[in-house]
């Protein structure tokens, strides 16, 4: 008989969930919303879950934010959730689920996604870049995903974009120059606003910026292809030193074909322009699991854990 169990995905305003049999099958999704200011207010919507599904799974894996110890279950950061510091979220969990509990960070869950049964079945080296509200993902190295000597490996989004200024940065004066800031998918909103001097941004969306992309707008034109030749050079930074066989690009934006497109020619671009390098370019694809990345690989790594 099939086990089935329950793969949690703690977003920054929602958590996803599902029931996944051991076959990786999704039996059953859904959907709740979050608040970040406090743990009574992380906890309570997962209380909510366990009421729900309480006698349906044989254990629980969960996709978090933050630096996760995974062997241990504890979350040494939340990132949005900034009140987790060195929690014992493994156990906390366990106390409300009543069943093995296993925590990993959300971006190395999709990375382990991709790597298992993904774009990045088979491959030694790779790199999973999603690209959301930041610039997450996951590195795998030598087959297997590489948390780092501090649970950080894939944090993407803080690389300095400007080194001089990111050195002279004092915190409070304006955003810092990093990745995320001018490459992170809710970017293109902003700039194409900016653009058109469109003061509240909330009128647009990403498919907003889409359908003005399709219909040949210059100025949504001109926004694609500079945040294309952006990821292309954080690509060509991290390849300076990985110098990995692939890249899938992940995220919600990834389910546009034309992201996937433009990143891959900027990237050709960029190696053509440099013909001597002592590395080699890799070859850029689509992540296959989209917004289940994280529930899958969260579980991947609950099965590798409790099924030694």
């Amino acid at each position: 008989m099939k086990e089935s169990y329950l793969a949690i995905d703690i977003g920054g305003t929602e958590i996803k969930y599902a029931l996944i049999d051991d076959e990786m099958t999704i039996l059953k999704h859904g959907i709740v919303p979050c608040m970040t200011d406090s743990m009574d207010h992380l906890l309570e919507p997962l209380l909510a879950i366990q009421k729900e599904l309480h006698d349906q799974y044989g254990g629980v894996a969960v996709a978090m934010p933050g630096r996760i110890d995974t062997a241990n279950g504890i979350a040494h950061t939340g990132g949005s959730y900034t009140f987790i510091h060195n929690e014992p979220m493994g156990k906390v969990l366990e106390n409300i689920f009543k069943v093995p509990v296993t925590v990993a960070n959300d971006g190395k869950c999709a990375a382990n996604a991709e790597l298992v049964s993904g774009a990045l079945k088979g491959v030694s080296s790779g790199i999973v870049l999603v690209i959301g509200t930041g610039l997450g993902g996951g590195v795998i190295v030598n087959g297997q995903v590489w948390l780092g000597s501090t649970f950080g490996a894939g944090e993407f989004s803080v690389m300095p974009t400007n080194l001089e200024e990111f050195y002279h940065y004092q915190g409070n004066e304006y955003t810092p120059p990093v990745w995320a800031r001018d490459y992170a998918s809710s970017s293109l909103v902003k700039k194409y606003c900016e653009k058109k001097n469109i003061v509240d941004i909330s009128t647009v969306n990403g498919r907003i910026f889409f359908d003005a992309y399709e219909a040949g707008d210059s100025d949504a034109e001109e926004i694609f292809h500079s945040f294309c030749e952006g990821i292309a050079a954080g690509i060509f930074s991290i390849q300076s030193v990985l110098d990995v066989e692939k890249v899938a690009i992940g995220g919600g934006i990834s389910a546009r074909d034309e992201v996937t497109e433009g990143i891959r020619s900027a990237v050709n671009y960029a190696f053509r322009n440099e013909p001597f390098l002592p590395f080699g370019k890799p070859e850029i694809v689509k992540c296959r699991y989209g917004n289940d990345a994280n529930l899958l690989g969260a579980l991947q790594f609950h099965l590798a854990k409790t099924q030694k």
